[in-house]
């Protein structure tokens, strides 16, 4: 197996690229839940003796290690704050071989490559350093080929109250998913200690599964924001500006929001590259963005512009779900057969909720949650999960820990378009 060392390509940040063969794929669509059940047990035995564990964090680790991906690529991300070089170790869980992607000293953000993948497939995965110290076992998936059942998280604005962000985050770690996606205000303002205090009460999610954020306000399309997150490629400031991956034949498309910082050219060109994106055929089409289109909010109440602009495209386009945040709380609101989800509760302070707007199918207010997502062959089930409940404003207050039982369950049924298998 080839073995890719990272290279550097801009100041301190370290990145290298893999493919994931698509041999063997079929067969491993069609027997993933068999092969993860099967796995479970080997799987874990044999990783718990193949990786040493080690519970601290190294000292020169200020951030990571997260993951990312594309249709193609798989990359391991962390920022050291001193020389350090070590190996990335990995392998497919249930199986006892390991591969290993070995990285030279360097300060700043490394962007690593773990090897040709097989689709379909969840993987473990370590990095040593050459003092002996080791990161904790962190887990990613693999795109499988073609279509197969599998869950999602969404979550945003984890900004201001880290500590919230922690209990939110600690209890998504813990979910069976695919990957997160981030809704934007990942952090109060692009600095160094706002960075870190997102990572590190994020710690066990973002070690437990894939990650894809969006640009929101507080990022202001800041160098920071790309110099961290490697993402699907696409258009935009540094190519990731806005972007799109296939989960099988899902299609996710990430947008920025951001008229201030896109201006006229950039906001043109972001919806061109949207309508040409969502042409594509897919089996469901789902949409990410920070400002929700259609909102209560009273000092909020929804982007008319941005409305104009983007809903007829994703009604022409037959899109099944948008997901924003920005407002923070929650909203269900559909519009000419379109589900817009507004999920503003991963740690932000709170905002009220006004009189539901035309269409609203569901809101709640003071309330930390995410949202799961279920794909199946020919529907998609959207679950409200409620962490805690906290207290409306600028003031922290007390977290009162809920159970978790989901507060809206929707399910949206849709025909497979034509020449979908």
């Amino acid at each position: 197996m080839e073995k890719i060392p990272a290279k550097a390509v801009s100041h301190p940040v370290c990145t290298a690229d893999i493919r994931i063969s698509s041999q063997g794929g079929e067969k491993m669509d069609r027997n993933l839940s068999r092969y993860l059940v099967y796995s479970a047990v080997w799987g874990f035995l044999i990783l718990a003796v193949c990786f040493p564990s080690y519970g601290g964090t190294p000292p020169f680790l200020v951030k990571g290690p997260w993951t990312t991906a594309s249709a193609e690529s798989i990359v391991i991300s962390f920022e050291l704050a001193q020389p350090t070089r070590g190996v990335v170790e990995y392998r497919a869980v249930g199986t006892g071989r390991n591969s290993s992607v070995p990285f030279e000293a360097g300060e700043g953000v490394y962007h690593l490559a773990v090897g040709e993948l097989r689709p379909g497939s969840t993987y473990a995965y370590q990095i040593e350093f050459a003092s002996g110290e080791r990161t904790p076992l962190g887990y990613f998936s693999t795109p499988p080929r073609d279509f197969t059942s599998f869950t999602f998280l969404v979550y945003g604005d984890t900004r201001t109250f880290y500590a919230r962000h922690r209990v939110v985050a600690t209890r998504m770690a813990k979910e069976t998913a695919a990957f997160v996606i981030h809704t934007g205000d990942l952090v109060t303002s692009p600095v160094q200690k706002e960075w870190k205090a997102f990572f590190s009460s994020g710690r066990e999610l973002l070690l437990s599964k894939l990650f894809f954020p969006v640009l929101g306000n507080h990022e202001r399309n800041h160098f920071s924001y790309y110099r961290l997150f490697q993402l699907p490629g696409a258009g935009g400031k540094k190519g990731k500006q806005w972007w799109s991956f296939r989960w099988g034949d899902v299609l996710f498309v990430g947008l920025d929001s951001n008229t201030r910082y896109l201006g006229f050219t950039g906001l043109r060109e972001e919806t061109r590259w949207l309508k040409e994106t969502l042409s594509q055929e897919a089996r469901f089409k789902f949409v990410f963005f920070h400002h929700p289109l259609f909102s209560s909010d009273p000092h909020y109440g929804g982007n008319e512009g941005l409305a104009a602009l983007w809903h007829p495209v994703f009604v022409r386009n037959a899109v099944t779900a948008v997901f924003c945040g920005h407002v923070h709380a929650y909203e269900h609101i559909v519009r000419d057969g379109i589900h817009y989800f507004t999920t503003g509760g991963g740690g932000a302070p709170m905002y009220s909720l006004g009189e539901p707007v035309e269409g609203t199918v569901y809101a709640a207010a003071g309330l930390l949650h995410y949202l799961r997502v279920s794909v199946e062959e020919d529907a998609v089930q959207v679950e409200m999960v409620p962490v805690a409940e906290v207290p409306l404003g600028e003031e922290e207050g007390e977290i009162k820990e809920l159970d978790g039982e989901p507060l809206e369950i929707f399910r949206i049924e849709t025909d497979v378009p034509a020449g979908v298998p």
